[in-house]
């Protein structure tokens, strides 16, 4: 793996098809490619949906990998062209990289319109939080999440993926093969009480069988 892995970062978006579709335009501008797109979808309730005047909360959201410059400078850019932050558009944020293959970083760094470097900002003001909870928990993790500061979140499908080794079901509690992984964009400072009511209401020794961790998060765009 490159020795400068810190100097990379997946940028995200959550946002509208047709939102999302203009951001790829922007990151083709720019020479980045868009790795993966999935249909995701919000956690706003129907009341809140009614006085947006939106008809449903499906979200798609999409990632691509760009240098650590070329991700802080492509944001604001996002957020001005895509209008980010106002109602009915959606949220773009970007995660440190600490890993992966060869291949892909020299692509990257081809492709790349800068120098690839910067200072490294320890301080950070966000998080990702994920809880990944049997099929069908995802209001009850929300649910114990708003009380404690969580404005929203995004959940997709997902399955567990079976194994031979011993163990699997963790510490022999069965899991659905079907779950659902809601992700919730965080404040720090909130982000251990938001944790904390997801893991006693939905975590592992519950009937979510939920399991909960957070990601840092390097910048956010459309995010009050």
């Amino acid at each position: 793996m490159p020795d400068d892995m810190r100097y990379y970062r997946l940028i995200c978006l959550i946002a509208k098809a047709e939102i999302a579709n203009k951001a790829e335009g922007i990151l083709s501008e720019r020479g980045i490619d868009v790795e993966y797109r999935m249909l995701v979808h919000g956690t706003a309730s129907s009341e809140v949906m009614n006085l947006l005047g939106l008809g449903t909360t499906e979200k798609v959201m999409i990632s691509a990998i760009a240098t650590q410059e070329g991700a802080s400078e492509l944001l604001p850019q996002m957020r001005k062209r895509l209008y980010l932050g106002m109602p009915d558009t959606g949220v773009a944020f970007t995660i440190p990289i600490t890993g992966g293959q060869n291949r892909l970083f020299e692509n990257v760094s081809a492709n790349a319109k800068d120098s690839g470097r910067m200072e490294v900002m320890e301080d950070r003001e966000f998080s990702m939080i994920i809880a990944i909870v049997n099929q069908g928990f995802s209001d009850a993790v929300m649910n114990a999440a708003r009380p404690e500061g969580a404005t929203g979140g995004t959940v997709f499908h997902s399955r567990r993926v079976e194994n031979s080794m011993p163990g699997r079901s963790f510490w022999g509690i069965s899991i659905q093969e079907e779950r659902e992984t809601v992700m919730i964009l965080a404040r720090n400072s909130r982000k251990k009480e938001i944790m904390k009511a997801i893991n006693e209401k939905c975590g592992i020794d519950t009937e979510s069988n939920g399991i909960v961790f957070s990601v840092p998060i390097a910048d956010v765009e459309g995010l009050g």
